[in-house]
């Protein structure tokens, strides 16, 4: 049973290679389980772009397009200033 691209498990199982090439042009397929929604089928590429390593700011300074740019990135080994609170 089909409803916006959201199928009873026993469907999914039965039209499995169907729902696998909608994955892969893209759509995100619900596959619910007594009415209640428990997992979802996406295509390879969607999942990577969710799990992918996140970059952080030093990543973004190490990978900028500046070769002759030289940046001191360390941290420095001084005292911390005194804070009065």
């Amino acid at each position: 049973m089909i409803h916006e691209n959201k199928w009873q498990l026993q469907d999914a199982k039965a039209h499995f290679s169907h729902l696998v090439t909608l994955a892969e042009k893209g759509e995100s397929v619900k596959i619910t389980r007594r009415g209640c929604e428990v997992a979802v089928l996406i295509s390879k590429k969607r999942y990577d772009q969710l799990t992918q390593k996140k970059s952080g700011l030093l990543d973004c300074f190490l990978s900028a397009p500046f070769p002759d740019l030289d940046l001191d990135i360390s941290r420095s080994k001084e005292a911390p200033r005194e804070v009065e609170l």
